[in-house]
């Protein structure tokens, strides 16, 4: 329940952004709510335009979505009860809302409150890139190991071992478990404003899994290492390309039938122009990955480099992928002829994580 922003009485009927408006001055005071509708817009992208790159405004900007997320109030009811925890405090409700603002679109608009919040306000680029990497924050269980200055902990994940920088106000002390979201902002990470911490009963059974989980990549890995032998041996390379999706599926379909001792056919060469790769990775798998060919040729000056193909690419190219394409010099050729940046090996990770928030 809130009051009228108009005429003062109490409603639930309307809101924009923080004000509530009765139905009767919704309907009948139009003029009245498209000015309250200019002032909040006004305000906020005031807020907006007055953002640092520090984390305290990541935390700002993270609240600004959040509070235009609150809106939907019918789809918020929905996805609390689809959620998969219960939400039994504060603490775990901001996890919550963090979940339904970024990542989670409403059925209504088939997009995320983070995104039509982009589309309802104009905000410098940076912002509106930053508020992109929100809508894929890092899911993982993390060990805190060590507690800094300045609110700042440096934290592991369990399972795979990378560490994050992650600021947040939070009470966390050497040792403890937390889990679920944490959010890409410049070179370090936020909690977004609340985070998940575990008992050691709960952190003992995650050890316990990240054990299992570590064997099974053992066995992965030295499984995968035959699979990329075999892919060498069959294809003559580890990245072919096709002209077609169906082509490159085939020759795919043909491979496993040989590689499990089938017939399979003969040995297939791929295409020399075409755009579809089938590329197979030495440690993470085989990926059909569509542009695969074109952005080859552009690193290797056989096809005119385009800085927003280029960008689109190196973000939705799967990260074992673009990983291994970066080790090659020409990769660094075409960063810097597509975004007029040196880069060296010293400064390629950095350059690579404004990009993708996996780097």
């Amino acid at each position: 329940m809130g009051i009228c922003r108009i005429c003062g009485k109490p409603t639930t009927s309307h809101r924009i952004g923080a004000y509530f408006v009765c139905h009767d001055c919704w309907e009948k005071r139009k003029g009245e709510v498209e000015k309250l509708r200019t002032e909040l817009k006004k305000k906020v992208e005031e807020s907006l335009n007055a953002l640092t790159k520090n984390e305290k405004d990541g935390m700002k900007l993270m609240g600004i979505v959040q509070k235009f997320a609150l809106n939907f109030d019918d789809e918020i009811k929905t996805a609390l009860k689809e959620y998969r925890y219960s939400v039994e405090d504060e603490n775990r409700f901001i996890v919550f809302l963090n979940y339904f603002t970024f990542e989670r679109e409403l059925e209504s608009r088939g997009k995320t409150p983070a995104e039509l919040f982009m589309e309802e306000y104009d905000m410098p680029d940076w912002v509106a890139e930053n508020i992109k990497k929100f809508q894929t924050p890092v899911k993982g269980f993390f060990e805190v190991k060590e507690v800094l200055p300045q609110s700042r902990f440096l934290v592991q994940d369990i399972f795979n071992k990378k560490e994050y920088l992650l600021c947040g106000e939070i009470n966390l002390k050497k040792g403890d478990f937390i889990g679920d979201e944490i959010y890409p902002w410049e070179d370090v990470y936020l909690t977004g404003g609340a985070i998940s911490l575990y008992t050691d009963e709960d952190a003992e059974k995650f050890l316990k899994m990240a054990e299992e989980f570590e064997k099974l990549i053992e066995k992965s890995i030295e499984k995968q290492k035959e699979v990329y032998s075999k892919f060498l041996e069959y294809f003559g390379k580890d990245d072919p390309v096709f002209d077609s999706i169906d082509s490159a599926e085939n020759a795919l379909d043909k491979f496993t039938s040989w590689m499990e001792g089938g017939e399979g056919g003969k040995k297939i060469e791929g295409e020399k122009e075409g755009d579809i790769g089938i590329v197979c990775h030495p440690s993470s798998g085989i990926y059909v990955v569509p542009d695969y060919g074109k952005f080859k040729r552009m690193m290797e000056g056989r096809e005119a480099a385009d800085r927003e193909y280029a960008e689109k690419i190196m973000k939705e190219m799967p990260y074992p992928v673009i990983k291994k394409l970066s080790e090659d010099k020409n990769f660094a050729k075409l960063i810097k002829e597509v975004f007029g940046k040196d880069i060296t090996e010293e400064n390629l990770d950095d350059f690579m994580k404004k990009i993708r928030p996996d780097w």
